[in-house]
């Protein structure tokens, strides 16, 4: 072979193994920088899910049926000296930023028993109670069975003007409709309400005035659409599902915690027990509760438990007229409920995210007098929020 050839051949050989050399060179440099840039293939980390606050009437608030009195609270110390110097009787519980500061009792239960109130002691809800038929009423609309806007005329025809009232005039008592007479005698709840739809009649039209018969005419239409009594729809949505313990008038005798209603502070004058007068308020008010089982029903709507908030919205939009609204009326910084009946005073206020409260359930009633003043007073002492006389 000559000299140039083998030149020529060695030359090609270099060149070959350059090119193989110069393609490894490159392909480790690629291979180098796609593994220090490739994405980690690592487990999918789990999602944590932040945990929801437990609405209070869940049991975040301790101490509701129970007897709590701090005595390294000032405001709960003096707020206990207040009540006892005013001669409250009954029991009285105080919220505060979602703690129970202050839940007992004053006075006496059943004085000739010798039985004093606690926080187990229970209280005829009076006019409270109008507030509880209205979530039923809500309950209706929203599974699509009413309207606010549904016309009393579709239930009860023969009401003078029903054709002009709808749902939502019956809940703000806007419907300028009053009950002429009273039932004397009392077979059942849906014939009780017939009475008292035969008995109905226009007082005004436009204006807001506070008549029981809007809060009967109602508790007649759940039945109506239900075919249920108000009781077995009661005991249902708020004792069976809510535990709230909840008693008619019959279960409230029998109870071993129920309170015997006065008339005066010093415990001779008994209020009626008359069972009638207890029958005849269907919807309106004849229902006993705790103090602790009264403010849970609250949470349990302020929390969107019972209602959504929409729903519940709709149901507390009270009229330009008035601030009344689905059994409370409802201020800009606070909502409050108030009844009477047979010797029985409950009163609730409570700021809008029921965060805080003062619920007095009172068995002394003396006429012309109310514990109302006190309740707001203690609320505007604890929050220091202005109230609307």
């Amino acid at each position: 072979m000559k000299r140039t050839q083998h030149y020529r051949l060695q030359s090609k050989r270099w060149k070959r193994i350059c090119a193989i050399l110069l393609t490894v060179i490159i392909l480790c440099i690629c291979s180098l920088y796609l593994i220090k840039h490739k994405p980690v293939t690592s487990k999918p980390e789990s999602k944590v899910v932040k945990k929801a606050d437990k609405p209070a009437s869940k049991g975040v608030i301790k101490g509701l049926n129970q007897n709590v009195f701090l005595e390294n609270n000032d405001l709960s110390v003096s707020f206990n000296t207040q009540l006892k110097e005013s001669g409250f009787i009954g029991t009285a519980l105080v919220v505060q930023n979602n703690h129970v500061i202050l839940q007992k009792g004053f006075g006496y239960a059943d004085k000739k028993k010798n039985r004093l109130n606690d926080a187990q002691s229970l209280y005829q809800i009076a006019s409270i109670q109008k507030g509880f038929t209205a979530t039923l009423i809500m309950q209706q609309i929203h599974a699509g069975k009413l309207q606010l806007n549904t016309l009393l005329s579709q239930y009860y025809p023969n009401i003078p003007d029903a054709n002009k009232v709808t749902i939502k005039e019956l809940l703000t008592m806007t419907s300028g409709l009053t009950e002429k007479a009273n039932a004397s005698v009392f077979t059942t709840e849906a014939e009780n309400v017939a009475f008292d739809a035969e008995h109905t009649t226009v007082i005004n039209s436009a204006k807001w005035s506070y008549q029981p018969i809007n809060y009967r005419l109602l508790a007649g239409i759940l039945m109506k659409i239900t075919h249920k009594t108000y009781s077995e729809l009661f005991n249902e949505a708020f004792n069976k599902k809510y535990h709230l313990n909840v008693s008619d008038y019959k279960d409230f005798m029998r109870n071993q915690h129920r309170t015997i209603g006065y008339k005066n502070a010093d415990y001779s004058q008994l209020a009626s027990e008359s069972a009638l007068s207890y029958a005849f308020e269907t919807g309106t008010g004849n229902m006993a509760m705790t103090t602790g089982n009264l403010y849970t029903f609250y949470r349990l709507l302020i929390d969107h438990v019972m209602l959504n908030k929409n729903t519940l919205n709709t149901m507390w939009q009270h009229p330009v007229t008035s601030h009344y609204a689905s059994g409370m009326y409802h201020y800009d910084e606070y909502s409050t409920a108030h009844g009477f009946i047979l010797g029985f005073e409950p009163t609730v206020i409570m700021t809008k995210n029921g965060q805080d409260a003062v619920i007095l359930m009172s068995n002394e009633n003396v006429k012309g007098q109310s514990w109302q003043p006190l309740a707001k007073q203690l609320f505007a002492q604890m929050t220091a929020i202005k109230i609307i006389k």
